[in-house]
C-alpha cells in the first residue's frame, strides 16, 4: 500500500517543496520519502522525513565534514512542522539489501521515491526493504532464549521488588515475544517507536494478544507474565537453541561484544 499517495494537503505540500529544493542541487541523486510519512504511521503534526542519496564520494566529504543532517522549518507551512533529512550514500542501500538489520530494512520499507537521477534506486530500495528469510529460524532460536531469559529477570524483579529491573525486563520480555510473532510473519521490526503498530498489522497472532501486552507493561505481575508468555508459547512450535537457553543468552547479551555482532535487540 502506498501510504504516501494519501496524505492530507499540508504534508503533500510540504514533501512537493522539498523534493523541488533538492532536485535544484547537481550533488544529489535521488529523494526518498520516509518516516511516518511512508509507513502510513502519521499524525496531524507529523514531521517530513527523508533520505537523501548522494555518491559515496559526496557521502564522504559531508562525513568528513560533519553535514549528513538536513533540518528546515522553511519547507513546512502547517504549524510546528519541519523537514527532517539524512544523507545517505548509495553503497549504504546496497549493504542493508545484503546485511541490515531489520530496523534498517524498514526505514526503506514503504519508501517513496520523489525523485532520482539514477535509474537503479527503485530496484535497490526494494531489495533493502527485502524481509531476510534466509535467517529466520536463527533469530527465531535466539529470540526464544531471550523470552525465557527475560521472564526469568521479570520473575525476579517481582520477588525483589526492584523497579528499574521490572520496568527493564519487563519491557524486553514483550520486544522479543513480540518479535518472535512478527518473525512468524515475515515483518521487518521497525525499532522501538513503531514496533506495537507493526505489530497490530500481523495476520496470525495470538488472540487478544495486543491487549495482553498493554495489561502487563501498564501493570505488570505473575499473573500477567505468565499469562502473556504461555500464549507465545502455545502459539506454534518454536525453534529453541540446543545448548539452552542460558548459554544462547551469555553469547548473544554478554559476549557479543567480543566479536562485535549486532545485538541480538536490533537483529
Amino acid at each position: 500500500m502506498d501510504h504516501a499517495d494519501n496524505l492530507a494537503a499540508h504534508h503533500s505540500e510540504a514533501v512537493q517543496r522539498t523534493a523541488d529544493y533538492f532536485s535544484r542541487q547537481p550533488d544529489v541523486q535521488g529523494l526518498i520519502l520516509g518516516g511516518s510519512l511512508a509507513h502510513g504511521f502519521n499524525a496531524p503534526d507529523s514531521d517530513v522525513d527523508v533520505m537523501i542519496v548522494v555518491s559515496d564520494a559526496e557521502y564522504a566529504r559531508r562525513l568528513a565534514r560533519a553535514e549528513t543532517c538536513f533540518f528546515s522549518r522553511e519547507l513546512c507551512s502547517y504549524p510546528d512542522g519541519y523537514v527532517d533529512g539524512k544523507y545517505i550514500a548509495m553503497s549504504l542501500i546496497r549493504n542493508v539489501a545484503e546485511r541490515g538489520s531489520e530496523p534498517a530494512r524498514f526505514a526503506f520499507q514503504d519508501a517513496k521515491i520523489l525523485f532520482s537521477r539514477d535509474t537503479r534506486l527503485a530496484e535497490m530500495i526494494a531489495a533493502a526493504a527485502r524481509y531476510p528469510t534466509a535467517g529466520m529460524p536463527e533469530r527465531i532460536r535466539r529470540f526464544n532464549a531471550q523470552v525465557d531469559a527475560w521472564s526469568w529477570y521479570t520473575e525476579q524483579a517481582l520477588k525483589r521488588s526492584n523497579p528499574y529491573l521490572l520496568n527493564l525486563a519487563s519491557a524486553k520480555l514483550v520486544l522479543f515475544c513480540g518479535r518472535l510473532i512478527l518473525t512468524h510473519n515475515q515483518l521487518l521490526y521497525p525499532y522501538h517507536k513503531w514496533f506495537l503498530r507493526v505489530l497490530e498489522r500481523a495476520p496470525e497472532r495470538p488472540d487478544d494478544f495486543l491487549r495482553d501486552i498493554d495489561a502487563f507493561t501498564r501493570a505488570p505481575n505473575t499473573d500477567r507474565l505468565h499469562s502473556l508468555v504461555k500464549k507465545v508459547r502455545d502459539f506454534r512450535p518454536w525453534e529453541a537453541p540446543p545448548q539452552g537457553w542460558p548459554a544462547q543468552f551469555m553469547e548473544d547479551s554478554e559476549l557479543n561484544w567480543m566479536s562485535g555482532a549486532i545485538p541480538v535487540d536490533d537483529l
